[in-house]
């Protein structure tokens, strides 16, 4: 490995004391398109830096012919890329196709049809950028962007490891929805994560952001060692920092100098050293020195960070092996990147800091980057965790950058820059395939088309709700438990854990939006991780998507959409009041945003009269298809024909178009 490494260490623009190291025309591929050509630099001087490396400049934007299909800046770098290869953008999408996708993107949850009827009335040319902005405005859109960061920071209701207990940390949950809902800049949601206990004279909303460093798994099994434990959370803390704001793998310098990044032992030992000195116990609530909490609320106690007095530091641990520590390292930062700053202190404050100051060159990237993979479906860095040498390649590295330094410059505004892909053309166009763009990029790198994909479980499980009336929008509190399959805890627990066993809640409780949902980490929510949601064991950018014959089983047999269906059945019925058209119109606009056209009408009438036929032939089967839930069955209506629509009311949920966006 050492004549590998000192070589890409040169190459990335790091000092290399070594005799006579020669680096002549090697090209490191990685996120931007590699290292800059380089020459021999025998005397150690830096000689070139990695795209990622380099602080991001805003080029100008690229000359384009369609000028007219430009609605801001990020069409042009879109435009640009597509008329050099032959391509032409699709047109735009329908109004219903339009807010529909808007709706999902902006606050997970799909139009109403008032909603719908308030946006083909405006005839305005700005009628779509006030749609925009009303579904930012909306309490649901922090809700939404809160699912997505729960993942990074790892957030769960348990401990996790053996016994996985129970743990009271939903305040934080809130703390970021309440931090979106309220635009928080990204700069200072970043720091009062990190270092909220540091701030001056901080608030209890400043402590309890500290709740995401306190994420890890912890435990108090028999024969746990504590420095054992200890390494495993600072591992842990600088792997889900350097995923969440660097894009880098820091954690694969945790035994050795990394294989392929400029990031040696030591500098990951100097990172774990900002997160080592805390008074957090490595254990969990049945330890002797519980760990510090917070009063939130005055009531609800949760986890918080406080730091020692002392100066950070670590031990190098040889081979990562926490009963081997070498050499005591101070906390610092990778001598790769941008120094931490004069001045600042070597704390988890100074770290906060250094993460979104404009000398670092990739926390904007990152934080751009995943949000643009959450609007279209894959970021313009495919690797949203890793940025280095094994990381994909920017597919257009200008218009990742423009976007960086947008965001910096907006303030760190999280919804300037959700505006600004919402609003764009590149965003509206309709998501319909051709031949010419299907053939060059099927993948749609270059954005030919507009943006479809299977939605996460959340959205579909919260649309189902949110479409048949039930959804109970009340936001906060403790987490919930709704409706799971037998024995799916049980099946992972061990004697003496409190969360061993399941019992769903009742009432309103069970048709909250499933950000609520209680997240035990050795057994998620079984909806939710069928479509992709992680354990929360560690941090995560980005699920896995997954098109499986079990997600279409439990499309159609999960409790909670059946619930949902028969309640979307009996609304239909009761607005249709017997027009059989109008009533499924009444559930496609829903569910679809959208009227069924004449060849739907006539299929799904023909299989209304089949079921109808079936179930009046078989009270007994009705009977027991409108039992589902806990909610009761509409007693006023014929429960044949409520059967009937509530089958129907479900096909109209399992369809492809129902779970995509």
């Amino acid at each position: 490995m050492g004549a590998a490494w000192r070589r890409l260490r040169a190459c990335a623009g790091l000092v290399v004391a070594a005799s006579s190291v020669a680096c002549t025309g090697i090209v490191e591929e990685g996120a931007g398109g590699g290292v800059l050509a380089s020459t021999d630099v025998s005397g150690g001087a830096p000689i070139a830096a990695q795209w990622w490396a380099q602080v991001p400049v805003k080029a100008a934007l690229p000359a384009v012919q369609a000028n007219d299909w430009v609605s801001n800046p990020v069409d042009a770098f879109v435009l640009a890329r597509l008329e050099a290869a032959g391509l032409s953008p699709q047109p735009e999408a329908d109004r219903r196709a339009l807010i529909r996708r808007a709706s999902f993107d902006a606050r997970g949850l799909p139009p109403t049809p008032e909603e719908v009827d308030a946006f083909f009335a405006d005839s305005s040319a700005e009628a779509y950028e006030r749609l925009v902005e009303r579904l930012l405005s909306d309490p649901g859109y922090g809700e939404h962007r809160a699912h997505y960061w729960l993942d990074v920071a790892r957030h769960a209701d348990t401990h996790g490891y053996a016994l996985d207990d129970y743990r009271s940390v939903w305040p934080y949950r809130d703390y970021v929805v309440r931090a979106f809902n309220d635009n928080m800049p990204f700069d200072r949601f970043t720091i009062e994560q990190l270092a909220g206990d540091l701030l001056p004279e901080p608030t209890v909303e400043q402590r309890v952001a500290t709740g995401f460093g306190r994420g890890n798994m912890t435990t108090s099994e028999p024969g746990a060692i504590e420095e054992e434990f200890a390494a495993l959370a600072a591992k842990d803390r600088v792997e889900t920092v350097s995923a969440a704001w660097l894009g880098l793998t820091l954690g694969c310098a945790s035994c050795h100098d990394h294989k392929f990044d400029p990031i040696t032992q030591k500098d990951f030992y100097r990172m774990t050293a900002f997160f080592r000195n805390t008074t957090d116990s490595v254990f969990d609530d049945n330890s002797a020195a519980p760990p510090p909490f917070v009063m939130h609320d005055a009531v609800t106690p949760s986890l918080a960070a406080e730091e020692l007095p002392q100066p950070a530091t670590a031990y190098l641990l040889q081979r990562g092996r926490y009963d081997q520590p070498g050499e005591l390292v101070a906390a610092d930062v990778p001598a790769a990147l941008p120094p931490l700053g004069e001045g600042q202190p070597r704390s988890r404050l100074g770290l906060a800091r250094w993460l979104v100051s404009p000398s670092n060159p990739l926390t904007a990237r990152v934080t751009v980057n995943r949000i643009w993979a959450e609007v279209f479906g894959a970021g313009i860095v495919r690797t949203l965790d890793n940025f280095g040498r094994m990381g994909e390649r920017a597919d257009d590295a200008p218009l990742l950058d423009w976007l960086a330094v947008e965001l910096q410059e907006s303030g760190w505004d999280i919804k300037h820059l959700l505006r600004l892909l919402l609003t764009s053309s590149t965003y509206r166009q309709s998501a319909k395939h051709d031949a010419p763009g299907e053939g060059h990029d099927p993948e749609n790198r270059l954005h030919w088309r507009g943006p479809r994909f299977r939605m996460d479980g959340e959205l579909i499980r919260d649309q189902a709700l949110a479409a048949s009336g039930l959804l109970v929008r009340s936001m906060g509190g403790p987490p919930v438990k709704p409706y799971q399959p037998a024995c799916v805890w049980e099946a992972v627990a061990v004697p003496d854990s409190n969360t061993g066993s399941y019992v769903p809640d009742t009432g309103e409780a069970l048709l909250r939006r499933s950000l609520y949902t209680f997240w035990k980490r050795a057994a998620p929510p079984a909806w939710l991780e069928l479509f992709g949601a992680p354990t929360r064991e560690h941090s995560v950018v980005q699920r896995e998507r997954s098109n499986t014959p079990l997600q279409a089983l439990a499309l159609m047999n999960d409790v909670q959409l059946l619930e949902a269906a028969r309640h979307l059945g009996e609304n239909a019925q009761h607005s249709a009041a017997g027009d059989v058209a109008a009533g499924l119109d009444f559930i496609a606009l829903r569910v679809l945003t959208r009227p069924l056209d004449a060849f739907e009408q006539t299929t799904l009438q023909a299989s209304l009269m089949t079921m109808q036929a079936h179930f009046q032939a078989d009270a007994a089967a009705a009977s027991a298809l409108l039992a589902i839930g806990s909610t009761p069955m509409d007693a006023s209506l014929d429960p044949a024909t409520s059967a009937a629509w509530m089958l129907l009311a479900s096909a109209i949920l399992c369809l492809d178009e129902a779970v995509m966006k």
